[in-house]
Protein backbone atom coordinates (compact mmCIF):
# COMPACT_ATOMS: atom_id res chain seq x y z
CA UNK A 1 0.00 0.00 0.00
CA UNK A 2 3.09 2.44 0.74
CA UNK A 3 4.68 1.30 -2.78
CA UNK A 4 1.01 2.50 -4.37
CA UNK A 5 1.06 5.87 -2.36
CA UNK A 6 4.67 6.32 -3.25
CA UNK A 7 4.05 5.56 -6.96
CA UNK A 8 0.79 8.39 -7.25
CA UNK A 9 2.93 10.96 -5.57
CA UNK A 10 5.49 10.56 -8.01
CA UNK A 11 2.47 11.47 -10.96
CA UNK A 12 1.41 14.19 -9.16
CA UNK A 13 4.90 15.63 -8.95
CA UNK A 14 5.38 14.59 -12.72
CA UNK A 15 1.77 16.41 -13.84
CA UNK A 16 2.76 19.60 -11.59
CA UNK A 17 5.79 19.55 -13.20
CA UNK A 18 4.83 19.65 -16.72
CA UNK A 19 2.26 22.28 -16.53
CA UNK A 20 4.68 24.54 -14.37
CA UNK A 21 6.95 24.35 -17.33
CA UNK A 22 4.66 24.86 -19.53
CA UNK A 23 3.13 27.83 -17.65
CA UNK A 24 7.13 29.13 -17.54
CA UNK A 25 7.33 29.00 -20.92
CA UNK A 26 3.88 30.86 -21.98
CA UNK A 27 5.52 33.82 -19.57
CA UNK A 28 8.79 33.88 -20.88
CA UNK A 29 7.71 34.19 -24.45
CA UNK A 30 6.12 37.16 -23.70
CA UNK A 31 9.21 38.89 -23.66
CA UNK A 32 9.67 37.19 -27.35
CA UNK A 33 9.51 40.63 -29.43
CA UNK A 34 11.82 42.77 -27.20
CA UNK A 35 14.29 39.45 -27.46
CA UNK A 36 13.90 39.52 -31.36
CA UNK A 37 13.98 43.75 -31.48
CA UNK A 38 16.89 43.33 -29.67
CA UNK A 39 18.99 40.93 -31.21
CA UNK A 40 18.26 42.32 -34.97
CA UNK A 41 18.81 45.72 -34.10
CA UNK A 42 21.36 46.25 -33.44
CA UNK A 43 22.39 42.31 -32.12
CA UNK A 44 22.89 41.27 -28.29
CA UNK A 45 23.99 37.81 -27.14
CA UNK A 46 20.12 36.21 -26.80
CA UNK A 47 20.11 32.42 -27.46
CA UNK A 48 17.94 32.46 -30.35
CA UNK A 49 18.40 30.78 -33.54
CA UNK A 50 20.47 32.84 -36.26
CA UNK A 51 18.57 31.30 -39.31
CA UNK A 52 15.31 32.49 -37.61
CA UNK A 53 16.62 35.65 -36.47
CA UNK A 54 18.28 36.40 -40.20
CA UNK A 55 14.63 35.39 -42.17
CA UNK A 56 12.87 37.48 -39.99
CA UNK A 57 14.91 40.32 -40.27
CA UNK A 58 14.85 39.88 -44.24
CA UNK A 59 10.96 39.73 -43.42
CA UNK A 60 11.03 43.01 -41.50
CA UNK A 61 13.23 44.31 -44.16
CA UNK A 62 10.72 42.92 -46.66
CA UNK A 63 7.91 44.81 -44.82
CA UNK A 64 9.98 48.00 -45.25
CA UNK A 65 10.26 48.18 -48.86
CA UNK A 66 6.71 47.46 -49.52
CA UNK A 67 5.67 50.17 -47.04
CA UNK A 68 8.40 52.68 -48.53
CA UNK A 69 6.91 51.66 -52.18
CA UNK A 70 3.57 51.96 -50.85
CA UNK A 71 3.22 54.92 -49.05
CA UNK A 72 6.22 57.38 -50.55
CA UNK A 73 7.41 56.02 -53.20
CA UNK A 74 9.05 59.60 -54.78
CA UNK A 75 11.44 59.64 -51.97
CA UNK A 76 13.42 56.99 -52.65
CA UNK A 77 16.82 58.50 -50.61
CA UNK A 78 14.84 57.00 -47.59
CA UNK A 79 17.40 54.52 -45.86
CA UNK A 80 15.03 51.20 -45.52
CA UNK A 81 17.39 49.68 -42.80
CA UNK A 82 15.22 52.80 -40.51
CA UNK A 83 12.30 51.27 -41.90
CA UNK A 84 12.88 48.24 -40.85
CA UNK A 85 14.52 49.25 -37.32
CA UNK A 86 12.36 52.35 -36.02
CA UNK A 87 9.04 51.51 -37.62
CA UNK A 88 8.37 47.39 -38.44
CA UNK A 89 10.36 46.27 -35.52
CA UNK A 90 9.28 48.46 -33.04
CA UNK A 91 5.75 47.30 -33.64
CA UNK A 92 5.58 44.13 -31.51
CA UNK A 93 2.34 42.08 -32.87
CA UNK A 94 4.95 42.66 -36.44
CA UNK A 95 8.05 41.40 -34.80
CA UNK A 96 6.56 38.40 -33.21
CA UNK A 97 4.76 37.67 -36.45
CA UNK A 98 8.08 38.08 -38.50
CA UNK A 99 9.72 35.75 -36.40
CA UNK A 100 6.81 32.91 -36.45
CA UNK A 101 7.12 33.11 -39.97
CA UNK A 102 10.53 32.46 -39.88
CA UNK A 103 10.04 29.06 -37.61
CA UNK A 104 7.23 28.28 -40.05
CA UNK A 105 9.26 28.36 -43.07
CA UNK A 106 12.02 26.55 -41.30
CA UNK A 107 10.18 23.58 -40.35
CA UNK A 108 8.16 23.36 -43.49
CA UNK A 109 11.70 23.59 -45.32
CA UNK A 110 12.46 20.50 -43.17
CA UNK A 111 9.86 17.97 -44.52
CA UNK A 112 11.30 15.52 -45.91
CA UNK A 113 12.79 14.79 -42.40
CA UNK A 114 9.43 13.36 -41.60
CA UNK A 115 8.53 11.55 -45.21
CA UNK A 116 6.84 14.40 -46.86
CA UNK A 117 7.46 15.26 -50.70
CA UNK A 118 6.77 18.61 -50.32
CA UNK A 119 5.64 21.12 -48.01
CA UNK A 120 3.75 22.83 -50.28
CA UNK A 121 1.59 19.78 -51.09
CA UNK A 122 0.43 18.30 -47.93
CA UNK A 123 -0.99 14.80 -48.39
CA UNK A 124 -4.69 16.12 -47.01
CA UNK A 125 -4.50 19.08 -48.66
CA UNK A 126 -3.58 16.84 -52.31
CA UNK A 127 -6.23 14.29 -51.78
CA UNK A 128 -8.85 17.34 -52.38
CA UNK A 129 -7.28 18.80 -55.50
CA UNK A 130 -10.11 17.43 -58.22
CA UNK A 131 -13.50 18.84 -59.09
CA UNK A 132 -12.81 22.46 -60.03
CA UNK A 133 -16.34 23.57 -59.37
CA UNK A 134 -16.13 21.79 -55.80
CA UNK A 135 -15.77 24.28 -52.67
CA UNK A 136 -13.42 22.61 -51.01
CA UNK A 137 -11.38 21.39 -54.04
CA UNK A 138 -11.20 24.99 -54.33
CA UNK A 139 -9.86 25.68 -50.91
CA UNK A 140 -7.40 22.81 -51.24
CA UNK A 141 -6.04 24.96 -53.95
CA UNK A 142 -6.18 28.27 -52.66
CA UNK A 143 -3.91 26.63 -49.47
CA UNK A 144 -1.55 24.96 -52.58
CA UNK A 145 -0.98 28.23 -54.13
CA UNK A 146 -0.58 30.32 -51.13
CA UNK A 147 1.97 27.93 -49.64
CA UNK A 148 3.81 27.93 -52.26
CA UNK A 149 4.20 32.01 -52.97
CA UNK A 150 4.78 31.54 -48.77
CA UNK A 151 7.61 28.96 -49.15
CA UNK A 152 8.96 30.71 -52.40
CA UNK A 153 8.74 34.45 -50.75
CA UNK A 154 10.52 33.02 -47.87
CA UNK A 155 13.58 31.35 -49.63
CA UNK A 156 14.51 34.66 -51.36
CA UNK A 157 13.84 36.45 -47.43
CA UNK A 158 10.38 38.04 -48.79
CA UNK A 159 7.08 37.69 -46.98
CA UNK A 160 3.82 39.24 -48.66
CA UNK A 161 1.61 42.18 -46.68
CA UNK A 162 -1.51 39.88 -46.82
CA UNK A 163 0.40 37.32 -44.50
CA UNK A 164 -0.64 40.34 -41.44
CA UNK A 165 -4.07 40.54 -39.99
CA UNK A 166 -5.82 43.56 -40.65
CA UNK A 167 -5.53 45.17 -37.27
CA UNK A 168 -1.23 43.88 -37.53
CA UNK A 169 -1.27 45.70 -40.64
CA UNK A 170 -2.80 48.74 -39.98
CA UNK A 171 -1.40 49.68 -36.85
CA UNK A 172 1.73 48.84 -38.94
CA UNK A 173 0.39 51.34 -41.66
CA UNK A 174 -0.33 53.81 -39.41
CA UNK A 175 2.93 53.98 -37.39
CA UNK A 176 4.77 54.34 -40.68
CA UNK A 177 2.74 57.06 -41.68
CA UNK A 178 3.12 59.21 -38.13
CA UNK A 179 7.34 58.11 -39.13
CA UNK A 180 7.22 59.56 -41.90
CA UNK A 181 5.36 62.67 -41.14
CA UNK A 182 7.43 63.02 -38.31
CA UNK A 183 11.04 62.40 -38.96
CA UNK A 184 11.41 62.69 -42.53
CA UNK A 185 8.94 65.52 -43.24
CA UNK A 186 6.19 63.42 -45.41
CA UNK A 187 3.21 65.39 -45.81
CA UNK A 188 -0.09 64.14 -43.75
CA UNK A 189 -2.65 64.93 -46.86
CA UNK A 190 -0.65 62.82 -49.08
CA UNK A 191 0.55 60.12 -46.80
CA UNK A 192 -2.99 59.46 -45.76
CA UNK A 193 -4.27 58.90 -49.35
CA UNK A 194 -1.73 57.13 -49.47
CA UNK A 195 -2.58 55.08 -46.49
CA UNK A 196 -6.47 54.63 -46.96
CA UNK A 197 -6.52 53.15 -49.84
CA UNK A 198 -3.75 50.43 -49.04
CA UNK A 199 -6.16 49.58 -46.23
CA UNK A 200 -8.73 49.68 -47.87
CA UNK A 201 -7.46 46.87 -50.86
CA UNK A 202 -6.68 44.45 -48.18
CA UNK A 203 -8.86 41.58 -48.21
CA UNK A 204 -7.77 39.39 -45.36
CA UNK A 205 -9.92 36.17 -46.67
CA UNK A 206 -7.11 36.14 -49.23
CA UNK A 207 -4.29 35.95 -46.79
CA UNK A 208 -2.48 32.05 -46.38
CA UNK A 209 -3.60 31.52 -42.90
CA UNK A 210 -7.29 32.36 -43.34
CA UNK A 211 -7.01 30.10 -46.73
CA UNK A 212 -6.13 27.14 -44.46
CA UNK A 213 -8.78 27.58 -41.58
CA UNK A 214 -11.30 28.12 -44.09
CA UNK A 215 -10.23 24.58 -45.47
CA UNK A 216 -9.82 23.03 -42.26
CA UNK A 217 -13.85 24.60 -41.59
CA UNK A 218 -14.84 22.77 -45.11
CA UNK A 219 -13.29 19.71 -44.45
CA UNK A 220 -14.22 19.55 -40.49
CA UNK A 221 -10.13 19.53 -39.84
CA UNK A 222 -9.72 17.67 -37.35
CA UNK A 223 -11.96 15.44 -37.39
CA UNK A 224 -10.52 12.05 -35.18
CA UNK A 225 -7.23 11.53 -34.01
CA UNK A 226 -5.96 9.80 -36.92
CA UNK A 227 -6.46 13.08 -38.76
CA UNK A 228 -3.28 14.83 -36.36
CA UNK A 229 -0.58 12.91 -38.66
CA UNK A 230 2.34 15.83 -38.97
CA UNK A 231 3.44 13.60 -42.23
CA UNK A 232 -0.24 13.83 -43.74
CA UNK A 233 -0.74 17.74 -42.52
CA UNK A 234 2.34 19.03 -42.77
CA UNK A 235 3.60 21.49 -39.99
CA UNK A 236 1.28 24.55 -41.50
CA UNK A 237 -2.05 23.48 -41.56
CA UNK A 238 -1.44 21.53 -38.11
CA UNK A 239 -0.42 24.55 -36.65
CA UNK A 240 -4.26 26.06 -38.17
CA UNK A 241 -5.91 23.03 -37.09
CA UNK A 242 -4.39 23.59 -33.27
CA UNK A 243 -5.71 27.54 -33.84
CA UNK A 244 -9.29 26.26 -34.85
CA UNK A 245 -9.66 23.92 -31.98
CA UNK A 246 -7.93 25.65 -29.21
CA UNK A 247 -8.73 29.49 -30.20
CA UNK A 248 -5.18 30.15 -29.55
CA UNK A 249 -3.89 32.24 -32.60
CA UNK A 250 -1.41 30.63 -35.39
CA UNK A 251 1.62 32.52 -34.82
CA UNK A 252 1.18 31.95 -30.80
CA UNK A 253 1.14 28.01 -31.13
CA UNK A 254 4.53 28.52 -33.84
CA UNK A 255 6.24 30.18 -31.37
CA UNK A 256 5.60 26.98 -29.18
CA UNK A 257 7.49 25.12 -31.52
CA UNK A 258 10.68 26.50 -29.98
CA UNK A 259 10.45 25.56 -26.83
CA UNK A 260 12.85 23.44 -25.06
CA UNK A 261 10.76 20.07 -24.70
CA UNK A 262 7.64 21.19 -26.32
CA UNK A 263 5.61 21.63 -23.42
CA UNK A 264 3.32 24.24 -24.36
CA UNK A 265 2.47 22.29 -27.12
CA UNK A 266 2.04 19.60 -24.87
CA UNK A 267 -0.70 21.40 -23.01
CA UNK A 268 -1.87 22.63 -25.99
CA UNK A 269 -3.08 19.18 -27.82
CA UNK A 270 -4.00 17.85 -24.10
CA UNK A 271 -6.89 20.58 -24.24
CA UNK A 272 -7.45 19.89 -27.98
CA UNK A 273 -8.19 15.98 -26.59
CA UNK A 274 -5.92 14.50 -28.93
CA UNK A 275 -4.57 10.86 -27.95
CA UNK A 276 -1.68 10.56 -26.19
CA UNK A 277 -0.19 8.38 -28.98
CA UNK A 278 -0.93 11.07 -31.33
CA UNK A 279 0.59 13.78 -29.30
CA UNK A 280 4.00 11.99 -29.16
CA UNK A 281 4.34 11.05 -32.32
CA UNK A 282 3.98 15.18 -33.15
CA UNK A 283 6.22 15.93 -30.93
CA UNK A 284 8.82 13.83 -32.33
CA UNK A 285 8.01 14.72 -35.62
CA UNK A 286 8.09 18.30 -34.93
CA UNK A 287 11.70 17.52 -33.35
CA UNK A 288 12.39 16.28 -36.33
CA UNK A 289 11.32 19.81 -38.09
CA UNK A 290 13.01 21.66 -35.58
CA UNK A 291 16.12 19.95 -35.44
CA UNK A 292 16.09 19.95 -32.04
CA UNK A 293 17.05 17.09 -29.53
CA UNK A 294 14.77 14.24 -28.88
CA UNK A 295 15.58 13.59 -25.19
CA UNK A 296 13.82 16.51 -23.42
CA UNK A 297 10.57 15.60 -25.01
CA UNK A 298 8.19 13.96 -22.54
CA UNK A 299 7.28 10.13 -22.88
CA UNK A 300 3.82 9.28 -23.05
CA UNK A 301 3.47 8.46 -19.43
CA UNK A 302 4.52 12.31 -18.55
CA UNK A 303 1.62 13.48 -21.53
CA UNK A 304 -0.97 11.00 -19.95
CA UNK A 305 -0.10 12.67 -16.85
CA UNK A 306 -1.27 15.96 -17.24
CA UNK A 307 -5.53 16.34 -16.98
CA UNK A 308 -7.64 17.47 -20.01
CA UNK A 309 -9.20 19.84 -17.63
CA UNK A 310 -6.04 20.45 -16.03
CA UNK A 311 -4.60 21.41 -19.98
CA UNK A 312 -7.53 23.54 -20.78
CA UNK A 313 -7.59 26.17 -17.68
CA UNK A 314 -3.90 26.66 -18.65
CA UNK A 315 -4.73 27.55 -22.55
CA UNK A 316 -8.08 29.36 -21.52
CA UNK A 317 -5.35 31.47 -19.46
CA UNK A 318 -3.05 32.12 -22.72
CA UNK A 319 -5.99 33.13 -24.10
CA UNK A 320 -7.41 35.28 -22.33
CA UNK A 321 -3.80 36.54 -21.80
CA UNK A 322 -3.86 37.21 -25.80
CA UNK A 323 -7.40 38.87 -25.92
CA UNK A 324 -6.47 41.60 -23.29
CA UNK A 325 -2.90 41.92 -25.43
Amino acid sequence: MKTDRTQAFAVTQDDDALLARAAEQATGAAALPVLIRQTLAPATAIALREDDLGLAGGFAASLAEQLHEALWPDQADIDVTQISERVVLQCQATTRLCFARAIEARLCHNAPFIGMLSAELPARVEAEVGDAQDEIAAAAMSVIVAQSRFLANAAAYRIDLDELPPEILAGLVWRMVGWLQTTQGGDPVALRNAAEPLLARFDERLGRPNRMLRFCHLLELPRAGDAWAMADNGPSLLFAMLARTSGLGFDMLIDMARDAGLARLVIVLRACDVPVDKIVQVLADLALLGATPTEALPDSAAVANVTADDAARLVAGWRNAALLA
